[in-house]
């Protein structure tokens, strides 16, 4: 049985345009479930009523057999951690980790434990006595991330919480928070809109779409299977073709297709001599420091293909295409 549960969710904003329509989603103990989508899909606002920051419209959040969906957030022992950080300035990091246990009003001897152990989990316990201003910015989401843990919650809720760090740093942290949530087997749900992120660290992920979640399954399923179109684009597949434009590329579709996707990785370019290959002529050429990417026609149709091939072809060259069939993908929506 799923750990959480949102059931029907309803959300509308002045009676407008609805924000969330009919959301359903499983969350499954220990898990970390990311919510993916492009700006405007509805994942944070989803983050927010399972935080009890928002209420909605009709539905329900069910969270260890309890319902929690008008239960306010200082009631619902959960760990939040905003891209903002959120800590307070006048505060020592040993003291903003240890906020929440003395709200709680726990012992002074339990909390100085939790708090060196929860410092010592997420490398910052060298820096307990210094200030928030005195840190980096992956030292303050560090310190973020350990306050939302010492309470020990019952869900983690994580809202873009790598977006002010910097390329490097963000792949640094991204690593430290699947090792932490790893360690302590807690059951986090991820905000981005970063794929490569999402699946580097997520056990499964909801993809959103206008509101709705489209497709909910582990990285590598969302990556190779994709469900709809919308869910392809977004996950990187450049290559979209109607059945008639796949048969005049030589590519068998199924009965019910409407669309067969293919991504630029998925396209080997060969010499147009080989038997095996599609004609095709090169019409533009971006060198992408990795490889070369290509934008070809062969049988009518523009195709972008991304190939580490050397020497590089030129524009006007005639080459030939070899789709890799076990990467192609049939949507009937």
């Amino acid at each position: 049985m799923a750990y959480g549960i949102l059931s029907n969710i309803q959300l509308s904003y002045d009676g407008g345009t609805p924000i969330l329509r009919d959301l359903n989603l499983e969350i499954h103990k220990g898990e970390l479930l990311s919510l993916l989508g492009p700006s405007g899909c509805g994942k944070t606002t989803t983050l927010r009523i399972m935080a009890g920051l928002i209420t909605p419209d009709s539905g329900t959040f069910m969270l260890d057999d309890k319902d929690m969906t008008t239960v306010p957030v200082h009631k619902r022992d959960f760990g939040l951690v905003f891209q903002s950080y959120a800590l307070f300035p006048h505060m020592s990091v040993y003291n903003n980790i240890a906020f929440g246990l003395k709200m709680k009003k726990l012992p002074a001897a339990d909390i100085d434990a939790r708090v060196k152990r929860m410092a010592g989990i997420c490398g910052i316990e060298e820096y307990l006595a210094r200030f928030p201003k005195q840190l980096s910015g992956g030292q303050r989401q560090r310190v973020a991330l350990a306050r939302a843990l010492v309470t020990e919650p019952k869900l983690l809720l994580l809202d873009e919480p790598l977006s002010n760090l910097d390329a490097q740093l963000r792949i640094q942290m991204r690593t430290s928070i699947k090792r932490i949530q790893q360690q302590l087997g807690i059951t986090t749900v991820f905000v981005t809109h970063d794929q490569e992120e999402c699946f580097s660290i997520s056990d499964r992920v909801a993809v959103m779409d206008k509101g709705v979640i489209v497709q909910c399954a582990s990285p590598e399923t969302i990556y190779s299977r994709p469900a709809s179109i919308m869910v392809a684009r977004f996950v990187g597949y450049k290559n979209f073709f109607t059945p008639e434009q796949a048969a005049r590329l030589g590519i068998d579709v199924p009965q019910d297709c409407t669309q067969v996707c293919i991504r630029p990785g998925d396209i080997a370019v060969v010499p147009a001599a080989e038997a095996s290959a599609l004609p095709c002529k090169i019409e533009v050429r971006t060198y992408l420091g990795t490889g070369y990417q290509y934008e070809v026609t062969a049988g009518g149709c523009q195709i972008t293909v991304a190939s580490g091939a050397e020497p590089a072809l030129q524009p006007g060259d005639s080459a030939g295409l070899v789709f890799n069939k076990d990467k192609l993908v049939f949507l009937s929506k």
